[in-house]
């Protein structure tokens, strides 16, 4: 599991939308280098499956050495997936991204990360 270090909102407040700037600590012996990606599992069971999640693929928007420059860090920019209906313009929760909601809401210093 990974630690998340840091999150902000990296767009303003008047842009549609939600993008997230995502800092995680590694697992000890976890590497990477640039132009690989993450999976992440989000937690709970999807109430289609019955099962856990499927793990999400995040492109890694860090180098190598992350950054904090320890190479333990990586960084994730993650957009918000959620549905606006067009008729109501309101968000409709049934069709939010699991994975990306998850991340974008999750409190600095959650260990519950599963990569």
């Amino acid at each position: 599991t990974a630690q998340l270090l840091a999150r902000a909102r990296i767009i303003g407040p008047d842009a549609p939308g939600d993008i997230q700037h995502i800092v995680l600590r590694l697992p000890e012996g976890m590497h990477y280098v640039e132009g690989q990606s993450i999976s992440i599992i989000p937690p709970g069971i999807d109430p289609k499956t019955g099962r856990g999640h499927k793990p999400r693929l995040y492109s890694i928007a860090s180098t190598r050495y992350g950054d904090i420059l320890d190479g333990t860090t990586v960084s994730l920019c993650v957009r918000r997936a959620e549905y606006v209906d067009p008729v109501t313009g309101l968000v409709d929760p049934s069709k939010k991204g699991v994975c990306s909601n998850f991340l974008c809401d999750a409190v600095p210093g959650s260990t519950e990360i599963t990569v």
